[in-house]
């Protein structure tokens, strides 16, 4: 239902019509001719006029009809791509509004926790201070960790909703849908053939449709360069002869003097030139954007890995052995603190790059057309 796509079907219609104009054959000419009338003597009236009724038909030579429609078709097959891109694109969109709101709750969770972990600090600095145990600035620090704690929930709360209205938007703006989280963890790498990806790439075929259509371009500009005769059957009348009439034919051919295309073939050779350039220029930006990618999921799936395999655990383990030796008093309020920052640090860190993982997944689907089978048409 996007607009866009909407739009862009409706570039393609317009190209079928291109195509079904480009295959009409050109129109004959009816003509009628009067002569010798109105003049003085024998010629005054109508009495020795002379009426010509005259059909005439240009013929397309060179092949001019046949590279029309070959150009046209390739002006659709191009629309068809663009619709295509169209549609990439909006998924690719959507996949990332669709990852950004499952990080956004990810934090939501964290900031949460991170609250919920201050709160139960600020109470048991709050019974240690009353108790003479810490000084009273060890509770005005905590009562700010625990403000700042609110705060930080406040500001994902904040950036969640944002981020489900801009998911909303593509159907509609409806919210009323819930994510699955499950889906934000690390998935394997879908696998793409690095030697056939300027084959799979749907940037390539477009610019090899656009090549292909100023080659059909060029061979108009060619065929141009033939000039069509014009065939003409008609009956002439003599009004001084009783009425009587005989059949006229004739042919005219225009002469290839001064004009004979030559600026137009030439210009059209060049734009095949630029195309066939852009077209190598494009393979090898589509192949150095693909292997940027690959090497960004790989170093991406790498650090959410370790810092969920190595990084994390040892956090919650030195913030369990903080709070125990705060309750202990072997550590002081910041200690605590310090932990429980390091493991909300960590936490946000393995966010944040499961949303670049999917952010470079998202692109590299866009690049590789993997979805192409889902756009209408």
């Amino acid at each position: 239902s996007d607009p866009g796509l909407r739009a862009a079907e409706a570039g393609v219609d317009a190209a079928r019509s291109g195509v079904r104009q480009a295959r009409a054959r050109l129109n004959p000419e009816l003509s009628t001719e009067v002569e010798n009338f109105s003049g003085t003597g024998p010629l005054r009236g109508f009495d020795g006029a002379e009426s010509t009724f005259k059909l005439s038909q240009e013929i397309e030579i060179g092949g001019q009809r046949s590279a029309r429609v070959r150009l046209a078709d390739r002006d659709l097959h191009g629309a068809e791509l663009d619709r295509a891109l169209r549609g990439l694109d909006l998924l690719r969109d959507v996949q990332l509004a669709y990852f950004d709101a499952l990080a956004a709750e990810e934090l939501v969770s964290i900031a949460r926790e991170r609250l919920k972990t201050a709160d139960a600090l600020s109470n048991s600095v709050k019974r240690r201070v009353a108790a003479a145990r810490d000084p009273l600035m060890a509770g005005a620090r905590a009562e700010a960790g625990n403000a700042e704690a609110r705060v930080a929930l406040t500001r994902a709360i904040a950036d969640l909703a944002t981020a489900r209205a801009r998911l909303a938007s593509y159907w509609g703006g409806d919210e009323g849908f819930k994510l699955t989280r499950d889906a934000f963890h690390l998935p394997s790498a879908p696998d793409h053939d690095h030697a056939a990806i300027s084959e799979q790439s749907p940037d390539i075929a477009k610019l090899e449709a656009e090549r292909q259509r100023l080659e059909a371009a060029a061979k108009l500009e060619r065929s141009q360069a033939y000039r069509n005769p014009t065939l003409s059957l008609g009956y002439r009348r003599f009004e001084d002869r009783n009425g009587d009439g005989a059949m006229v034919a004739g042919i005219s051919i225009p002469l290839g003097v001064f004009d004979r295309n030559q600026g137009s073939i030439a210009r059209a050779r060049s734009e095949v030139l630029r195309a066939e350039y852009d077209l190598e220029a494009g393979r090898r930006i589509v192949l150095r954007e693909f292997a940027t990618l690959q090497r960004a999921l790989a170093s991406e799936a790498e650090a959410v890995r370790a810092t969920e395999q190595d990084v994390i655990p040892q956090a919650e383990r030195a913030l369990a052995l903080a709070q125990d030796g705060f309750n202990q008093g072997a550590f002081s309020y910041l200690d605590v603190l310090e932990a429980q920052r390091a493991l909300s640090d960590a936490r946000q860190r393995r966010v944040e790059a499961l949303r670049s993982y999917f952010s470079n997944e998202a692109a590299l689907d866009r690049l590789t057309a993997r979805f192409a089978e889902k756009l209408p048409g």
